[in-house]
């Protein structure tokens, strides 16, 4: 007789490249699990699929040390028996930028394929959340069906499937499939039929002597290492099919298709478990109406498509990151801080430095530089898994980290100076004379700026230069302010001789740049040069002021805009003279308990917080004058040493300790000639254990929703999290994941902060509606091998931080109507900064562009991901997005005439041909669109 319902069992594993073992001893048991897996298929024509896990570099990673099995391998994966992708590596997709997660979609597809193809589904198990543009860009590599697995709350998505609407209106069938997700059929069935034990009970352990041979590290260095079984004892116990296929199949009980269930079998680091058709043929033995079959995520989804009555789909729009804690590791975002801040930086330099210049190069007739690029975004890639990015690790895996993304920064840092050299090559100096001193300011970004920029200029020591002037290529003076001056010694280096020693007085000034072309470059000459007599010993030349300095007095700074006083206790209180809005104290530091792991912040029950305010700091006045004031602070906060971690979180104290020590912060405050913005730089030498240090703005700004920039959109979020039916929320998730800026607005007032590092804010419901930023958590390194057991290390302190830690942000009062795209623009200038270059008139020859220039220029309300080579030929490709609710208006202008432009999706096929207006391209770009356009220039 025909049985009346399906479990369509999808074998697969979740392995992480680096977690609980370091890269190269995980990859050993890599080795084992695909050989296994390979002979396990081969031997079972029967057994349909085997799906690692959504990603690709596994499988590359297995050929790199078992090259001889590539034709077996590619044979398996060409006839879908193992379904690889579609990512590249399995990121944490918040501390990354979206135009990181769709390179990493770029390079699965294309890695994939050439080993015979990839899943066409979203699989995500592995995320930490999932953002609110995930839909839309799923949808740009034709993936229209997601599998969710942290988290979405059962109160937003009570049955399994829904559809998810992102940040743009894109929509997407998604599963979040049954109970423990991924390892519903694992969990609840196959380990209790082949142990003989229920896995979540107290049945659940090893016994000596019954469970295998085992080995283990016996000296002293070792023993904190895992133990590993020799030999396996599981089997089918017949007797306990009736339970697990009544468990298995319950697990799935919210699905929409009650006769058609996801059997989800596997877990972190499972293998291809040869035993499964066996059991398989078991479980279908005892049981009267479920045929339970060897199946495919890709089957399992094409019953749902054509079985699911989609009008009846709930919606889910936007990101989906509920509680609790442990369902998403939503507290991961400043552990090891370093690499988040490092990972930013990378983003940075390649995206928004190396590749533009790099296509600028390209369309001048030189090289783009495809190799070195290639291999700094796979470096980054690398990085940005979700245990590796985050550091919840073994302190050797945050270090190998630490070294693959500081090979990607280096690669575009490297690729950005041979680019400049190019084009400092090509402009055309003949206008100014042998003996000129010239520079060049570089803008990367696709918007004209005008800042003021400090540079190290140098100039020749037989000059005898004491001051000088600044002119731009039309001869405007420019306003300056000397900062220090000293002699150097400078290599000057070429390939085809010994470096020249360059003797010169290096000058360190502050200057107005007027406005730089976007995408483009100004020139500029040292003018009314001032010399001294470099021997004289008395009555050294003095300096001259007009009394409009910005510093006022020690503690506070003045510009037009903004009117700035440091507090006695070092915090900030600012005005916004365009308002007369007065906000603070501002950036004041607080310390609290945390005896959580990475993963979850925990405070001891006996916690003790401490606040900076109210603590007396030394506050001096660094530099000072025209264009540029900036104020120091110096303060100890004293808190408890440590904090007592209970064991199992009940076990023992739990609370800070009574030991007492001093937290050294340092903060430096700049306010610059016509900014709306007070840069911050704190240094903090962290001695303590066991808390969580943030910085707090009181903005007095009457608002619950804050603005944070996200993947490709701003994320409007309330200040609490998912409230439940009691009126409860879990109090872990108040703080929330940010890109490079948060904003808040009331209608009458508005603050915004921009970084360039941090990645974690609050804001608070108190009075003073108080922002929060999380600084760093410093936490025991405690390693989750499952819920009852951990990997401890006692001697790896990476975790609990004891370094010096260095964070760069902007406080930013606003007008309450300032817009999206105009704080992405401002957030895009804070991580990007102007590149000043030295350089003089060449010795013979000249150049054919013009002393300042604009390669490309992007006009109207919508920002720029990335500007590259095209994967295919050699036109260029711009993405653009517009992180607004509303639709702009956005042309594109290049430095010549384009022949062919086009819309293209994220994989970069062709979508349609756009109209061109010489060396313009005019679109609408829809609210919070992602639109990636492929440029075609004319000779």
């Amino acid at each position: 007789m025909e049985k009346k319902s399906t479990g369509y069992v999808v074998p697969h594993t979740h392995w992480d490249r680096e977690w609980r073992y370091p890269i190269w001893e995980n990859r050993m048991y890599l080795r084992d699990l695909v050989d296994e897996l390979i002979e396990t298929l081969e031997n079972n024509p029967e057994y349909k699929t085997f799906m690692f896990d959504g990603q690709v570099v596994g499988l590359m990673d297995y050929l790199e040390v078992a090259p001889e099995k590539k034709e077996a391998l590619t044979k398996l994966i060409k006839d879908h028996r193992i379904i690889i992708g579609p990512w590249y590596t399995l990121p944490d997709l918040y501390p990354i930028s979206g135009e990181s997660m769709v390179r990493n979609l770029m390079r699965g597809k294309k890695e994939a394929e050439k080993l015979g193809g990839y899943l066409q589904i979203g699989y995500e198990s592995f995320g930490w959340g999932q953002p609110s543009q995930l839909p839309q860009i799923y949808k740009g590599f034709d993936i229209d069906t997601v599998i969710i697995s942290k988290n979405v709350d059962r109160t937003r998505a009570p049955r399994c499937e829904f559809k998810w609407i992102g940040a743009d209106g894109t929509e997407v069938l998604a599963t979040r499939l049954g109970d423990d997700a991924r390892a519903n059929f694992f969990m609840n069935g196959y380990l209790k039929v082949m142990t003989g034990k229920v896995y979540k009970s107290s049945d659940y352990e090893f016994q000596y002597g019954h469970d295998g041979q085992v080995f283990h590290q016996a000296d002293g260095e070792g023993a904190v290492q895992d133990y590993f079984r020799l030999e396996s004892t599981e089997k089918i116990h017949k007797e306990y099919i009736k339970e697990a296929v009544e468990k298995v199949w319950k697990a799935m009980d919210a699905t929409r298709l009650p006769d058609d269930r996801a059997m989800m079998d596997g877990s972190d680091s499972t293998t291809a478990q040869p035993h499964l058709l066996d059991l398989l043929a078991e479980m279908n033995e005892q049981s009267e109406d479920i045929e339970f079959k060897s199946s495919s995520l890709e089957e399992y989804v094409d019953v749902l498509k054509k079985k699911l009555n989609f009008d009846e789909l709930n919606e889910i729009h936007g990101e989906m990151r509920d509680g609790p804690t442990t369902s998403l590791s939503g507290n991961a975002l400043m552990t090891r801080p370093y690499l988040k801040t490092l990972n930013k930086a990378v983003q940075n330099k390649l995206f928004g430095m190396a590749e533009p210049v790099s296509a600028v190069n390209m369309i001048l007739g030189g090289e783009y530089e495809e190799h070195f690029l290639d291999k700094a975004v796979d470096y980054m890639l690398l990085s940005q898994p979700h245990d590796s990015i985050n550091g919840v690790t073994q302190d050797k895996t945050a270090n190998d980290v630490v070294y693959r993304l500081s090979q990607a920064e280096e690669l575009a840092y490297t690729v950005y100076m041979r680019g400049l050299q190019n084009i400092v090559r090509k402009i055309d100096l003949s206008a100014y004379d042998k003996d000129d001193m010239i520079f060049v300011v570089f803008n990367p970004t696709a918007k004209p700026r005008q800042e003021v920029l400090e540079v190290v200029l140098d100039t020749p020591q037989d000059k005898n230069i004491w001051e000088f002037g600044i002119e731009d290529s039309k001869g405007n003076v420019r306003e300056l302010q000397f900062k220090n001056r000293t002699e150097h010694i400078s290599p000057v280096v070429h390939l085809q001789s010994r470096p020249f020693p360059y003797y010169t007085d290096r000058h360190t000034v502050f200057f107005e740049t007027g406005e730089i072309p976007a995408g483009g470059y100004e020139v500029y000459r040292l003018t009314d040069l001032v010399t001294f007599d470099r021997k004289t010993k008395f009555w050294a030349k003095t300096r001259k002021t007009d009394g409009k300095e910005i510093a006022k007095a020690t503690d506070r700074m003045e510009n037009d805009l903004l009117a700035v006083k440091v507090n006695a206790d070092g915090s900030i209180t600012i005005t916004d003279k365009r308002t007369n809005e007065v906000y603070g104290p501002l950036n004041y530091y607080e310390s609290t308990g945390d005896v959580g792991d990475y993963w979850m912040y925990y405070p001891p029950y006996s916690n003790r917080t401490y606040t900076s305010k109210g603590t007396q700091a030394s506050i001096y006045l660094k530099e000072n004058g025209d264009l540029s004031a900036t104020i120091g602070v110096d303060m100890k906060m004293l808190i408890p040493e440590y904090a007592y971690r209970p064991e199992s979180y009940i076990h023992g104290k739990s609370e800070r300790s009574e030991s007492m020590k001093e937290l050294p912060i340092t903060t430096y405050y700049t306010l610059r000639k016509g900014s709306d913005q007070v840069e911050v730089k704190v240094v903090i030498n962290n001695n303590c254990r066991d808390h969580r240090v943030s910085v707090l703005m009181e903005t007095g700004v009457q608002t619950d929703i804050a603005n944070a920039q996200g993947h490709f959109t701003v994320d409007h979020r309330n200040a609490l999290p998912l409230i439940d039916a009691e009126g409860k929320y879990y109090n872990e998730l108040t703080t929330q994941p940010m890109q490079n800026f948060v904003s808040v607005a009331d209608g009458r007032r508005g603050m915004a902060v921009i970084t360039d590092c941090l990645g974690e804010y609050e804001l608070r419901t108190d009075e003073e509606k108080t922002m929060s930023f999380t600084l760093f958590r410093a936490v025991k390194n405690i390693i989750c091998t499952e819920f009852r057991s951990e990997g401890y290390f006692p001697d790896q302190d990476g975790g609990q931080l004891q370094r010096k830690l260095e964070y760069h942000y902007a406080i930013c009062p606003t007008k309450p109507e300032i817009t999206e795209n105009e704080l992405a623009q401002k957030a895009e200038a804070f991580n990007i900064p102007l590149k000043p270059i030295q350089t003089n008139v060449p010795n013979a020859g000249k150049g054919e562009l013009p002393a300042s220039y604009s390669f490309y220029e992007v006009k109207g309300g919508a920002q720029v991901s990335c500007l590259k080579k095209a994967e295919e030929g050699n036109a260029v490709v711009m993405r653009l997005f517009n992180p607004s609710g509303n639709e702009e208006a956005v042309t594109v202008q290049w430095c010549k005439a384009i022949g062919k432009a086009e819309l293209l999706d994220l994989k970069e096929d062709v979508k349609e041909e756009l109209a061109v207006d010489g060396n313009k391209v005019s679109l609408d770009i829809p609210a919070n669109k992602i639109c990636t356009v492929r440029f075609e220039l004319a000779e």
